[in-house]
């Protein structure tokens, strides 16, 4: 019954206030299912995510009136985000013994501001997040024989859902241990999960009709996206762990990332201070445990993913969901520290305050069509626009927009050659209207 809340109460917490944010890579997404290339489905560094997508949005989307891909992927992100809640639920009621407290834990981390945003948002994080829940759920307290299997294979799934999650392959070796048969069978089963599924998409929908390089174009994912594709490292340099350090504070609390205009009230950052006081209570006494082995093994999860992220995009809050993982164990073994009437103040105090906190700062905005500008700036340039106008974007927001909310001919400047770019305009302009963004304001090419 519990279980069921663990997963019902963030659900319609999520679906109560779904997201206007529309992040370019999750319009992006919806696009390509939309397109219906089977090549668009997969992606290198996130293989499952679109192919599981469309098959939602096919299969259960559209018999409940979801003609878009767009709002189908939003319910699916948020169905695997409460399905990965479960299973933070379920790794959190052994360490706490008191349902209830898991609950209440559990549903605090749901409302913390990355999770929260990347739940009712079309994203690819959610799934690797619910796969590595329930396998850190089956490394820690499921005894079974096959046990070490089924970690392979759910971890593998986390793989599928991002290949970031690889680096969850060194706290678990360290929970593991020296059991040289466990290990065997991890890595088995781990290998196959993941190395089959790629050689099946490359073999049977990547590679055939194209050349080596395009196949090596979507091996390289997300480090080709440059104008060549050449290979391009997001590395912002050696202030890398400071920023990532640094993003760890918007990661659980909206008013340090307000949506848009939204201004943050005191009122809103007195609630802030008590769920940091909260969360940094629970933390320090979860640590101050150093003979526990799962302290250890939350602070060596924490510091691999944000040794990696350092490197990568380190202020790009999407890939911390899964923190709450780490984060939430160490939080456990900082609340069983205290009287079980203490327990239930701490972590009611630390659900209200941080739910009250991102739903203000980020959720309500993020609800609002009207604070979308971009958004807004679409619809308005559609309004004021023939259909068959053709409009000359830098790319970004935008671009994507145009092809997707309004379906009309967008144009990314920065993937023509200059040359180019200008003797496509002219040729346009001879059959219908051509418009050009400069600075804030739309020029028609005269």
């Amino acid at each position: 019954m519990i279980a069921f809340l663990a997963f019902a109460f963030p659900l319609a917490l999520y679906l109560s206030f779904p997201s206007s944010l529309w992040n370019f890579d999750g319009v992006a997404c919806a696009a390509a299912l939309e397109l219906g290339q089977p090549t668009y489905f997969f992606h290198s560094n996130h293989l499952l995510y679109g192919f599981l997508g469309v098959l939602f949005w096919k299969w259960i989307g559209m018999p409940l009136g979801l003609s878009r891909a767009l709002p189908a992927l939003q319910l699916f992100t948020s169905l695997l985000a409460s399905f990965g809640l479960v299973g933070l639920y379920r790794l959190l009621q052994p360490l706490l013994e008191n349902r209830w407290h898991a609950f209440l834990l559990a549903s605090a981390l749901a409302g913390t501001a990355a999770f929260w945003v990347w739940s009712v948002e079309a994203q690819v994080y959610a799934l690797g997040f619910a796969a590595l829940a329930w396998a850190t759920f089956v490394l820690i307290h499921y005894e079974h024989h096959h046990k070490y299997i089924f970690v392979g294979i759910l971890h593998g799934a986390a793989v599928l859902g991002h290949v970031m999650h690889i680096l969850w392959t060194i706290p678990a070796l360290y929970w593991i241990g020296r059991n040289l048969k466990a290990v065997r069978q991890y890595f088995a089963f781990l290998l196959l999960m993941t190395f089959i599924p790629y050689l099946l998409v490359v073999g049977l929908v990547v590679m055939p009709g194209r050349d080596s390089r395009r196949v090596l174009i979507w091996l390289k994912g997300s480090v080709g996206l440059t104008p060549d594709r050449s290979w391009a490292w997001h590395w912002p340099g050696w202030n890398g762990p400071w920023v990532w350090l640094r993003s760890t504070v918007p990661t659980f609390w909206g008013s340090f990332w307000p949506y848009g205009k939204t201004s943050t009230a005191p009122w809103l950052w007195f609630l802030t201070i008590v769920s940091v006081a909260c969360f940094l209570c629970l933390l320090i006494g979860g640590s101050q445990r150093k003979s526990e082995r799962l302290t250890s093994f939350s602070w060596i999860w924490l510091a691999v993913y944000g040794l990696f992220l350092s490197t990568w995009e380190p202020a790009t809050l999407c890939y911390r969901m899964t923190d709450v993982l780490p984060v939430g164990i160490l939080l456990a073994l900082g609340l069983r520290r205290w009287r079980p009437v203490f327990q239930v103040v701490l972590a009611l105090l630390f659900l209200g305050s941080t739910l009250t906190v991102n739903f203000v700062s980020r959720i309500l905005p993020m609800h609002q069509p009207d604070q979308n500008a971009v958004y807004q700036e679409t619809i308005m340039l559609s309004k004021m626009t023939p259909p068959n106008s053709v409009y000359v974007t830098n790319g970004g927001l935008l671009w994507i927009y145009l092809l997707y909310f309004t379906g009309r001919t967008a144009w990314n400047a920065d993937a023509f050659e200059p040359r180019r770019l200008e003797e496509e305009i002219a040729r346009q302009k001879q059959s219908r209207p051509v418009y050009v963004r400069q600075g804030s304001s739309w020029q028609k090419i005269p």
